[in-house]
């Protein structure tokens, strides 16, 4: 039995220094999120809550995060569970950061990480009228982004803040026909374990709604090899980052210019449990 914190807001206290509560406004807009990342949860699993309200006569069961984040496992700690294995704060806060799977080339095809107003202005520039996806350096679930084209007020306020942040990943905007996701799990000795190809169902501003396991006669043995070694080379980093847990990559199939169709096999890395990573582990779990 583990007994779970469901941290969904993990990139927000790895965004910030020093201790970490979650904001009652943020715990409101993810409730309706909490339900559906119970099915990371076994049969005889508990959520914290419910085990602190029953503390059923039983050895002491091990306690499980979405994310080990500090104020995850300090909850952990008070409530008197045994604490999961897991990387330092640093180490999640590194491989969290947009700029980490960047450097990986991973982001949209000609995708940029921008540090000051003087580079946002060129990037502005060089797409003159053509649309950008700007990204916060951490976020999850369509948070911390936002398209922009021709930057009102409001855009340019909301920007300058991400650079306040550290930065903003900023990727021309991209048609986008099928996104995807690959699961797996890098073990301390930095064995990989990898699921199987997902489907993602998006809503108009690409946050999550739902994933589904891959018909394999929907991916070219080619796409699905690309799309195995972009997990591959993630799981690699991770591990020689300090990591190992859970992980997932989110993928994408795009429409070129000219009319063709492309894979881009490493869009995002989550380095953590994903709301798809039950149905992408399935047949290993």
């Amino acid at each position: 039995m583990k007994v779970w914190v469901l941290n969904l807001d993990a990139e927000i206290e790895l965004a910030r220094s020093g201790p970490y509560q979650a904001p009652q406004r943020v715990l409101r807009a993810l409730q309706p999120w909490l339900e559906r990342a119970r099915a990371l949860l076994a049969p005889e699993d508990r959520l914290l809550e419910e085990w602190s309200n029953t503390r059923e006569p039983q050895a002491q069961p091990v306690g499980a995060c979405w994310s080990p984040t500090p104020s995850a496992l300090a909850r952990l700690a008070r409530a008197g569970l045994a604490l999961p294995p897991a990387p330092g704060a640093e180490v999640l806060r590194r491989v969290s950061h947009r700029s980490f799977y960047l450097e990986l080339g991973g982001g949209a095809p000609g995708a940029l990480y921008l540090r000051d107003a003087a580079e946002l202005e060129r990037a502005l520039a060089e797409r003159r009228g053509a649309a950008w996806l700007f990204k916060r350096p951490y976020g999850f679930a369509g948070r911390g982004q936002r398209r922009i084209a021709e930057p009102s007020a409001d855009d340019r306020r909301w920007l300058a803040d991400g650079l306040r942040l550290g930065g903003l990943l900023g990727e021309p905007w991209l048609e986008l026909e099928r996104e995807l996701s690959l699961h797996g799990s890098v073990a301390r000795d930095g064995a990989v374990r990898l699921g199987r190809p997902c489907v993602q169902r998006v809503d108009r501003w690409r946050a999550w709604l739902a994933t589904e396991p891959l018909d394999p006669g929907d991916l070219s043995s080619a796409w699905r090899s690309e799309l195995e070694n972009a997990a591959e080379r993630a799981a690699e980093a991770l591990f020689r980052a300090g990591y190992f847990g859970p992980f997932g990559i989110d993928a994408y199939i795009w429409r070129t210019p000219a009319g063709g169709r492309a894979l881009n096999a490493l869009g995002e890395l989550n380095a953590r449990y994903t709301m798809g990573y039950p149905v992408g582990m399935a047949p290993g779990r």
